[in-house]
Protein backbone atom coordinates (compact mmCIF):
# COMPACT_ATOMS: atom_id res chain seq x y z
CA UNK A 1 0.00 0.00 0.00
CA UNK A 2 0.83 3.47 -0.33
CA UNK A 3 0.37 6.54 0.65
CA UNK A 4 2.05 10.22 0.27
CA UNK A 5 4.16 11.78 2.81
CA UNK A 6 4.61 15.14 0.96
CA UNK A 7 3.93 16.38 -2.84
CA UNK A 8 5.19 14.04 -5.15
CA UNK A 9 7.13 11.75 -2.70
CA UNK A 10 5.04 8.38 -2.18
CA UNK A 11 5.49 5.73 0.86
CA UNK A 12 5.19 2.21 -0.67
CA UNK A 13 5.31 -0.24 2.99
CA UNK A 14 4.55 -3.63 3.51
CA UNK A 15 5.55 -5.40 7.25
CA UNK A 16 5.74 -8.64 8.71
CA UNK A 17 5.61 -9.72 12.08
CA UNK A 18 8.95 -9.76 14.36
CA UNK A 19 8.34 -11.40 17.50
CA UNK A 20 4.77 -10.14 18.10
CA UNK A 21 5.39 -6.32 16.69
CA UNK A 22 5.42 -5.66 12.81
CA UNK A 23 8.53 -4.13 10.70
CA UNK A 24 8.04 -1.73 7.93
CA UNK A 25 9.68 -3.06 4.56
CA UNK A 26 9.29 0.17 2.53
CA UNK A 27 9.82 2.15 -0.62
CA UNK A 28 9.67 5.39 -2.29
CA UNK A 29 8.66 6.84 -4.87
CA UNK A 30 9.09 10.29 -6.41
CA UNK A 31 7.62 11.70 -8.68
CA UNK A 32 9.06 15.21 -11.07
CA UNK A 33 7.03 15.80 -13.97
CA UNK A 34 6.51 12.37 -16.27
CA UNK A 35 9.97 11.51 -14.22
CA UNK A 36 9.95 8.83 -11.41
CA UNK A 37 12.76 7.96 -9.13
CA UNK A 38 12.03 4.64 -6.84
CA UNK A 39 14.01 4.41 -3.76
CA UNK A 40 15.16 0.85 -2.64
CA UNK A 41 13.48 -1.84 -5.01
CA UNK A 42 12.31 -3.87 -2.03
CA UNK A 43 12.56 -7.70 -0.74
CA UNK A 44 11.43 -10.57 -3.38
CA UNK A 45 8.39 -11.35 -0.56
CA UNK A 46 6.85 -8.22 -1.51
CA UNK A 47 7.71 -8.20 -4.86
CA UNK A 48 4.22 -8.20 -6.58
CA UNK A 49 2.75 -5.98 -4.16
CA UNK A 50 5.45 -3.44 -5.07
CA UNK A 51 5.05 -3.81 -8.76
CA UNK A 52 1.83 -3.29 -8.62
CA UNK A 53 2.01 0.19 -6.50
CA UNK A 54 4.66 1.45 -8.25
CA UNK A 55 2.33 0.65 -11.84
CA UNK A 56 -0.80 2.57 -10.37
CA UNK A 57 1.60 5.54 -9.31
CA UNK A 58 3.25 5.89 -12.40
CA UNK A 59 0.38 4.53 -15.00
CA UNK A 60 2.21 1.39 -15.51
CA UNK A 61 5.28 3.57 -16.63
CA UNK A 62 7.49 2.60 -13.84
CA UNK A 63 10.29 4.30 -12.67
CA UNK A 64 13.20 6.05 -13.93
CA UNK A 65 15.69 5.40 -11.68
CA UNK A 66 16.02 2.75 -9.04
CA UNK A 67 17.88 4.55 -5.85
CA UNK A 68 19.28 1.90 -3.68
CA UNK A 69 20.21 3.03 -0.57
CA UNK A 70 22.29 -0.78 0.19
CA UNK A 71 23.85 -3.13 -2.08
CA UNK A 72 22.39 -5.76 -0.46
CA UNK A 73 19.31 -7.96 -0.17
CA UNK A 74 16.48 -7.31 0.41
CA UNK A 75 17.21 -3.96 -1.15
CA UNK A 76 18.25 -4.88 -4.58
CA UNK A 77 16.66 -8.52 -5.25
CA UNK A 78 13.82 -7.06 -7.36
CA UNK A 79 16.09 -4.93 -9.63
CA UNK A 80 15.88 -7.73 -12.31
CA UNK A 81 12.24 -8.37 -12.10
CA UNK A 82 11.78 -4.54 -12.55
CA UNK A 83 14.17 -4.58 -15.56
CA UNK A 84 11.92 -7.23 -17.27
CA UNK A 85 8.81 -4.95 -15.89
CA UNK A 86 9.32 -2.06 -17.44
CA UNK A 87 12.57 -2.66 -19.16
CA UNK A 88 15.72 -1.25 -18.49
CA UNK A 89 16.19 1.84 -15.73
CA UNK A 90 19.07 3.98 -14.49
CA UNK A 91 20.18 2.04 -11.24
CA UNK A 92 22.46 4.00 -8.60
CA UNK A 93 24.14 1.46 -6.49
CA UNK A 94 24.90 2.54 -2.88
CA UNK A 95 28.29 2.96 -2.12
CA UNK A 96 30.65 0.42 -3.35
CA UNK A 97 33.58 0.04 -6.19
CA UNK A 98 32.13 -2.99 -7.51
CA UNK A 99 27.93 -3.32 -7.77
CA UNK A 100 28.61 -6.29 -9.87
CA UNK A 101 29.94 -8.44 -6.90
CA UNK A 102 26.21 -7.68 -5.40
CA UNK A 103 24.55 -8.89 -8.80
CA UNK A 104 24.44 -4.98 -10.13
CA UNK A 105 26.65 -5.55 -12.80
CA UNK A 106 24.96 -2.11 -14.88
CA UNK A 107 24.92 -0.21 -11.89
CA UNK A 108 26.02 2.97 -11.66
CA UNK A 109 28.47 4.53 -8.40
CA UNK A 110 27.89 7.88 -7.48
CA UNK A 111 30.59 10.15 -5.30
CA UNK A 112 29.30 10.38 -1.74
CA UNK A 113 28.17 13.65 0.23
CA UNK A 114 28.60 15.84 -3.29
CA UNK A 115 25.14 17.14 -5.42
CA UNK A 116 24.00 15.15 -7.53
CA UNK A 117 20.54 14.82 -9.93
CA UNK A 118 18.38 11.99 -10.93
CA UNK A 119 15.99 12.26 -13.28
CA UNK A 120 16.85 16.05 -13.39
CA UNK A 121 16.05 16.37 -9.30
CA UNK A 122 18.39 17.07 -6.97
CA UNK A 123 20.01 14.76 -4.68
CA UNK A 124 22.57 14.33 -2.15
CA UNK A 125 23.81 10.98 -2.08
CA UNK A 126 25.04 11.29 1.85
CA UNK A 127 28.18 8.71 4.45
CA UNK A 128 25.58 7.25 6.34
CA UNK A 129 25.77 8.21 10.69
CA UNK A 130 24.59 4.78 11.05
CA UNK A 131 24.21 1.57 8.50
CA UNK A 132 24.19 -1.79 9.40
CA UNK A 133 26.86 -2.26 6.43
CA UNK A 134 29.67 -0.38 4.85
CA UNK A 135 28.09 -0.39 0.92
CA UNK A 136 25.31 1.77 2.49
CA UNK A 137 24.39 5.96 1.68
CA UNK A 138 21.58 8.00 2.45
CA UNK A 139 20.06 10.12 -0.04
CA UNK A 140 18.60 14.03 1.02
CA UNK A 141 16.03 15.31 -2.05
CA UNK A 142 16.68 19.03 -1.89
CA UNK A 143 13.05 19.37 -3.29
CA UNK A 144 10.85 17.47 -0.87
CA UNK A 145 13.36 17.79 1.92
CA UNK A 146 12.79 13.79 2.38
CA UNK A 147 16.03 12.05 4.16
CA UNK A 148 16.09 8.30 3.20
CA UNK A 149 18.30 6.37 5.67
CA UNK A 150 17.69 2.65 4.92
CA UNK A 151 18.71 1.02 8.38
CA UNK A 152 19.32 3.99 10.11
CA UNK A 153 16.15 5.71 12.03
CA UNK A 154 14.45 2.10 11.94
CA UNK A 155 11.91 0.80 14.80
CA UNK A 156 9.37 -2.16 15.62
CA UNK A 157 5.66 -1.06 15.11
CA UNK A 158 2.53 -2.15 16.84
CA UNK A 159 -0.08 -3.66 14.26
CA UNK A 160 -2.34 -0.46 14.84
CA UNK A 161 -0.07 1.53 13.54
CA UNK A 162 1.49 0.39 10.26
CA UNK A 163 0.42 3.22 8.05
CA UNK A 164 1.20 5.87 10.42
CA UNK A 165 3.93 8.63 10.57
CA UNK A 166 5.31 9.15 13.69
CA UNK A 167 3.39 12.38 13.32
CA UNK A 168 0.15 10.47 13.89
CA UNK A 169 1.13 7.98 16.41
CA UNK A 170 -0.34 8.73 19.91
CA UNK A 171 2.16 8.94 21.80
CA UNK A 172 5.08 8.81 18.99
CA UNK A 173 7.33 6.47 18.35
CA UNK A 174 7.88 3.99 21.60
CA UNK A 175 10.92 4.38 22.94
CA UNK A 176 11.56 0.50 23.51
CA UNK A 177 10.97 -0.19 19.89
CA UNK A 178 13.64 1.92 19.11
CA UNK A 179 16.27 0.27 21.82
CA UNK A 180 15.10 -3.26 20.63
CA UNK A 181 15.39 -2.43 16.56
CA UNK A 182 18.89 -1.32 17.39
CA UNK A 183 20.01 -4.35 19.65
CA UNK A 184 18.28 -6.34 17.43
CA UNK A 185 19.80 -5.01 13.96
CA UNK A 186 22.70 -3.11 14.18
CA UNK A 187 24.31 -4.67 16.95
CA UNK A 188 28.12 -2.95 16.76
CA UNK A 189 26.42 0.05 17.97
CA UNK A 190 28.15 -0.84 21.50
CA UNK A 191 30.83 -0.04 19.89
CA UNK A 192 30.03 3.70 18.47
CA UNK A 193 31.43 7.08 20.11
CA UNK A 194 27.90 8.03 21.13
CA UNK A 195 29.31 11.54 21.46
CA UNK A 196 30.92 12.76 17.62
CA UNK A 197 27.58 10.67 16.43
CA UNK A 198 25.40 13.33 18.76
CA UNK A 199 27.70 16.27 17.05
CA UNK A 200 27.05 14.41 13.75
CA UNK A 201 23.04 14.21 13.76
CA UNK A 202 23.10 17.84 15.15
CA UNK A 203 25.58 19.49 12.51
CA UNK A 204 23.36 17.07 9.81
CA UNK A 205 20.17 18.52 10.56
CA UNK A 206 21.61 22.02 11.27
CA UNK A 207 22.43 22.13 7.49
CA UNK A 208 19.84 20.32 5.96
CA UNK A 209 16.18 20.98 5.70
CA UNK A 210 14.25 18.26 7.26
CA UNK A 211 10.44 17.45 6.32
CA UNK A 212 10.49 14.26 6.73
CA UNK A 213 13.51 10.65 7.80
CA UNK A 214 12.45 7.90 5.61
CA UNK A 215 13.87 4.88 6.89
CA UNK A 216 13.45 1.43 4.87
CA UNK A 217 12.66 -0.40 8.21
CA UNK A 218 10.49 1.95 10.10
CA UNK A 219 8.17 4.66 10.52
CA UNK A 220 8.42 7.82 8.64
CA UNK A 221 9.78 10.61 11.32
CA UNK A 222 8.20 13.72 10.68
CA UNK A 223 10.34 17.04 11.16
CA UNK A 224 8.73 17.99 15.06
CA UNK A 225 9.76 14.25 16.15
CA UNK A 226 13.27 14.05 14.67
CA UNK A 227 14.72 15.59 17.53
CA UNK A 228 12.85 13.46 20.11
CA UNK A 229 13.67 10.71 17.76
CA UNK A 230 17.79 11.44 17.82
CA UNK A 231 17.30 11.38 22.00
CA UNK A 232 15.93 7.89 22.02
CA UNK A 233 18.00 6.70 19.58
CA UNK A 234 21.43 7.96 21.81
CA UNK A 235 19.33 7.01 24.89
CA UNK A 236 19.49 3.23 23.32
CA UNK A 237 23.20 3.47 22.58
CA UNK A 238 23.81 4.22 26.14
CA UNK A 239 25.18 0.81 27.97
CA UNK A 240 24.06 2.48 31.66
CA UNK A 241 20.55 2.65 30.19
CA UNK A 242 20.50 -0.83 29.00
CA UNK A 243 21.94 -1.80 32.12
CA UNK A 244 19.72 -0.11 34.34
Amino acid sequence: MARELVDDVHWIRNCHPDDGRHLHMSEYLLRDGTDTILVDSGSSHYREEIISEVNRLTDGGGPDVVLLTHSTLPHTENVPAFEDEWGETETIAATGRFPEVVGLPDAEVRQLNQPVEFAGRPFTCIHPLLTDVTVSQWAYDHESGVLFTAEAFGHYHDAENCGQTSAEMEGGIPMEHIDDFYMDKLPFVDFLDREKLGDAFEMLFDILDVTYVAPIHGTPVAAEDIDDYVDDVMQALDPQSVDS
